[in-house]
């Protein structure tokens, strides 16, 4: 009689509790009298989604009996594992086994029930404000280290983009100078063919002078109408020197078209040479100042990276002591509430105590009035018998 009804309170008490926090199970007081493999992989799942864990059972539940698949001994063991994790938080030496789930006894199903329900109910109570120094924490570090890694990219592509434009310089200066070199040598190629020119012009202007003339003799021989051995030749050099003059006029047209070309390149490399010239001008002053920024910041953030890693440090060095913080004040609740759990125990089994002496006091009651009752018939009997004796001995005494 005392044992039963400390397990009988705690079984009611763990029943309310999971009720509570977990209303879509419905749990009963036969399911933890008789606990079964099914019940507990509910619990246990719905318990474990409750923090945030996905724990999706690869098998029909409620089919325990016929299903013996090694996927669902896998599952069954690394909930087992779980659960006995989230018990080791408190109680290091605490161990829950793939035997406790499918051969469940109901002393130990009761007992962990009990602490996995204890410990929801506090996580739910406490765990914003004591997670979310911590959730803030690794958001805090989470922002610096993409900061960080954002600076770095930006320092490299600086980097990149720094070298490149070092080397586009270089190129430039590489082809500024060839440009340089070649301009003296293209400058005489052109005065050359300057001079040439010159010169076949002159020859051309003769060679139309004298064409000029041979036509004005011959017009004038025409009107003289002589037709002898001199105009005939005359004629034949006419026609030769007319000749000439195209071949020549055809050689001074290639000439010139080879000319204008020249010209064009020379004045395209002029004008490419006065272009790099101006970029040459503009340009560096920016890049160099644009690099040497680039170069400070690499160098500021060189400079910030070890506060950076230490404030992260420093960060994770909290996030530790609030998970130490934290697992103290969960054991300090474990303690009180074992302690509770002692006290009401220790109470009830008083108020059990004083209920049997209570009903054994109303049993005595109850005896002592029913003996009351029957020595009042009984004397109601034996007064009746004495009456009818006196009225006996009164007929007796008047006879």
């Amino acid at each position: 009689m005392s044992k039963n009804p400390p397990i009988n309170n705690e079984m009611e008490m763990v029943i309310q509790q999971g009720n509570t926090l977990l209303p879509d199970l419905h749990i009963r007081s036969s399911d933890l009298a008789n606990p079964t493999e099914a019940f507990l992989t509910k619990v246990y799942v719905q318990y474990l989604r409750c923090f945030g864990l996905r724990a999706d059972p690869p098998f029909n539940v409620d089919n325990e009996s016929t299903d013996t698949s090694r996927e669902k001994r896998v599952f069954l063991i690394k909930l087992c594992r779980q659960v006995e994790r989230i018990m080791q938080i408190t109680f290091p030496n605490k161990t829950y086994t793939y035997l406790d789930i499918i051969r469940p006894a109901t002393k130990k199903t009761i007992k962990t029930l009990d602490f996995l329900f204890n410990y929801l109910a506090y996580y739910k109570q406490f765990k914003r404000s004591v997670l979310m120094p911590v959730e803030e924490s690794i958001r805090t570090r989470e922002a610096l280290i993409a900061e960080i890694t954002s600076k770095r990219c930006q320092v490299e592509n600086r980097k990149e983009k720094a070298a490149t434009v070092k080397i586009d310089i270089e190129k430039c200066q590489a082809a500024i100078n060839e440009l340089h070199e070649e301009l003296p040598k293209a400058q005489a190629e052109l005065s050359k063919h300057n001079k040439i020119c010159y010169e076949q012009k002159l020859a051309l202007d003769s060679l139309e002078n004298q064409h000029t003339e041979l036509t004005n003799q011959i017009r004038h021989w025409e009107q003289l109408i002589v037709e002898d051995d001199q105009v005939l030749n005359l004629n034949k050099q006419i026609e030769n020197m007319s000749l000439n003059i195209e071949n020549c006029k055809e050689e001074l047209a290639s000439q010139e078209k080879e000319f204008n070309d020249h010209r064009r390149q020379i004045e395209a490399n002029l004008n490419m040479v006065n272009e790099i010239e101006k970029a040459l001008e503009v340009l560096p002053p920016n890049l160099l100042d644009e690099y040497k920024e680039n170069l400070k910041q690499q160098e500021l953030m060189e400079k910030q990276l070890p506060a950076l890693e230490a404030q992260n440090q420093k960060l994770l060095n909290e996030i530790d002591a609030n998970k130490v913080e934290l697992r103290q004040s969960a054991e300090q609740f474990q303690m009180r509430k074992e302690k509770y759990d002692e006290e009401c125990q220790r109470f009830q089994q008083q108020i059990d105590g004083r209920k049997a002496a209570f009903e054994e006091q109303k049993r005595a009651e109850e005896e002592r009035s029913k003996n009351m009752e029957l020595l009042q018939r009984q004397i109601q009997e034996q007064a009746v018998k004495g009456n009818m004796i006196e009225e006996m001995l009164l007929e007796l005494d008047k006879n």
